[in-house]
């Protein structure tokens, strides 16, 4: 099938454009506005998608066009690995727009006009940044449309005071992300404005070595700050997502973190300097990265803890799941230039678990920000002290946060149990030969133990415990039909990509087997991945030298698993004929259950919040 790639891409952003310029003319009739917003959103999106499988699962030409605009011309790549990312934000763009058409009318005050217009141009601006090969004019044109388009959608509620102040330091900061980026590039001689990633590689190989430290520095710093890494996303990341209208939160970050994983990994991967030694390189920058990886991971998901606003909680949690992209990042390039094969090999898993946990993050980080904005919605509260018993009242969105909750917390069978044990046992396993990531493994699988407990507290204080009786400020039911459809959208895929991991591991080994001009491309093309890596219905494994298996990921046998015991539990307790009764709750002397004796968020995890003062993030009491 012949694809015309950037002809599609061209089309679905000027599908997008028109819909910036259209919809906000119908914007008084909220509705109407919403399902047109809709519509374009999911016709462009359709066509990225399309465009994104021909080039990832068929044998489509990507390499570098140029394309004219007129007073200027912008490379664009759409290989495999960007098309990735582009499926991610055109699927998640669509989700958020049906959602977008019944939430926004949680707004009655504000006006929808400057919504409808930047939601499209914040998704161009997406798309552009993971679709353009350069970092300068193509770079900086779409960056600036992401920035600014998200500065306005995190603004919206601007009568808030704190609102326009979080929204005003974040984009600052953005643009001084920008500038860093910027920075980088003008250290290197001889590269023109609009110059593609491979010309900026062959000068960069030619600067001395300080001056190459400095180059990647400044990228790291760059990209780090879009991405949220530690400490760079505790300045703006918490304020941005947790006032943002609830479906931007979730593009925030499901969708906008990823472009700066994105830019990570495309110029530490690919923007290599090969004259100056790739082996130095990767070991270098990748126990930087790593580090910060690590860091990000352990106190992001620590300061989620300590949070009393389910939207804080959410946004802290967002840093400590980069966190495990970023230490998968950088194990891979450290593990890649190792003398051992089978580190090498651990390397490449390394990286395929970091792309997967991507995808896994993008469905269940935008599915919970969705849910958090269905519980404010709902009930006129964001504050978990003021939430629980939700259960009975919305059960359909109780059990959407449950599975969402699980899948973030990587338990099996749902998404995040496979990318997240990829990440982790392939740290573990280079213990032998780079000792450090042992260390790094043990501190990302203990801080796994951490997230659950953040989800049993969102979870616990929003749908089981009491309190939403007393503290709602209105009745309070299931929200409408078409708030629950993309919920349960991503809710079914967040056990599809826990139940089949082997279809994405072979899809995302695929990705860099196509993704030409990379240091990953000559390894994933030579390695034989049936020695190391079994994929199969049962799940996915690693093995050893010998081709014992080391490790395994069975969620499918897990499921198995539960469903027995559950079954054998439930013939235990009926075979002697037991019956339930139902007694008041004791109330250790209280006479009625009430807000000044109920549990509240801060006596949970008391002692490992104690103990883990030092991270930051505690709430101002």
């Amino acid at each position: 099938m012949n694809t015309d790639i950037y002809g599609n891409l061209m089309t679905a952003m000027l599908i997008l454009l028109a819909s910036g310029m259209v919809v906000p003319l119908f914007a008084d009739r909220r509705k109407f506005a919403g399902w047109l917003n809709f519509v374009a959103v999911s016709v462009a999106g359709i066509i990225l998608i399309g465009t994104s499988y021909q080039v990832i699962f068929r044998e489509v030409p990507q390499g570098t066009t140029l394309i004219n605009f007129g007073f200027f011309n912008i490379y664009f790549l759409m290989d495999s690995f960007s098309a990735f990312f582009v499926a991610i934000i055109a699927f998640m763009g669509i989700m958020s727009a049906l959602y977008s058409i019944e939430y926004m009318e949680h707004y009655p005050d504000y006006g929808l006009r400057g919504y409808y217009f930047h939601f499209p141009v914040f998704l161009i601006g997406m798309v552009g940044l993971v679709t353009v090969d350069d970092l300068s004019i193509g770079f900086s044109i779409s960056w600036q449309l992401m920035t600014i388009a998200s500065y306005f959608l995190v603004k919206f509620e601007y009568r808030k005071k704190e609102n326009v102040r979080g929204a005003n330091k974040y984009l600052a900061l953005m643009e001084l992300a920008w500038l860093f980026i910027l920075g980088a590039i003008f250290l290197v001689d001889g590269v023109a404005p609009g110059d593609p990633l491979h010309r900026i590689a062959e000068m960069v190989s030619k600067s001395g070595t300080g001056t190459i430290f400095a180059i990647y520095a400044l990228i790291l710093l760059g990209f780090g700050f879009k991405a949220g890494i530690f400490p760079l996303g505790q300045l703006w990341l918490p304020d941005a997502h947790s006032i943002a209208p609830s479906p931007i939160s979730a593009l925030l970050s499901g969708v906008m973190l990823k472009t700066g994983i994105y830019g990570l990994l495309r110029t530490f991967f690919w923007m290599v300097p090969y004259e100056t030694g790739i082996k130095s390189f990767g070991t270098l920058w990748g126990t930087i990265i790593a580090a910060f990886g690590v860091a990000t991971l352990f106190i992001g998901t620590v300061q989620s803890m300590k949070q009393s606003d389910a939207k804080r909680l959410l946004a802290y949690s967002s840093i400590g799941q980069i966190g495990y992209i970023v230490l998968a990042a950088g194990a891979a390039l450290v593990m890649m230039n190792n003398d051992s094969s089978f580190i090498n090999m651990l390397g490449l898993i390394a990286i395929v678990g970091a792309l997967y946990h991507v995808l896994n993050h993008a469905i269940f980080k935008g599915l919970l920000f969705l849910t958090s904005g269905s519980i404010l919605y709902a009930t006129g509260t964001k504050d978990l002290n003021k939430l629980g018993g939700l259960l009975k009242i919305m059960p359909v969105s109780g059990v959407i946060a449950g599975i969402a909750s699980l899948s973030i917390s990587g338990m099996p069978p749902f998404s995040g149990f496979a990318s997240k044990w990829t990440i982790i046992s392939s740290s573990l396993l280079a213990g032998n030969d780079v000792l450090f990531l042992v260390v790094f493994g043990i501190i990302a699988l203990f801080t796994s133990a951490i997230t659950l407990s953040c989800y049993v507290k969102f979870f616990g204080m929003s749908f089981t415990a009491s309190g939403t009786e007393w503290n709602g400020e209105k009745e309070v039911k299931e929200v409408p039909g078409l708030m629950l459809l993309p919920k349960l959208v991503l809710t079914g895929l967040c056990i599809l990509q826990g139940l089949i991991p082997f279809f994405y591991f072979n899809m995302i080994i695929g990705i860099f087997q196509k993704s030409k001009e990379s240091i990953m491309y000559h390894a994933f093309n030579t390695f034989d991945f049936s020695a190391y890596l079994s994929t199969s219905m049962m799940g996915v494994g690693l093995k050893g030298m010998n081709g014992a298996a080391l490790t395994m990921a069975v969620p499918v046998v897990v499921l198995l698993i539960f469903a027995a015991a559950f079954i054998v539990a439930r013939t235990l307790r009926n075979s002697g004929g037991s019956e339930e009764r139902v007694q008041p709750t004791w109330l250790c002397g209280y006479q009625d259950l009430n807000n000044i004796n109920r549990y509240r968020d801060s006596s949970m995890f008391t002692a490992l919040k104690d103990l883990l003062w030092w991270t930051g993030g505690n709430p101002r009491k």
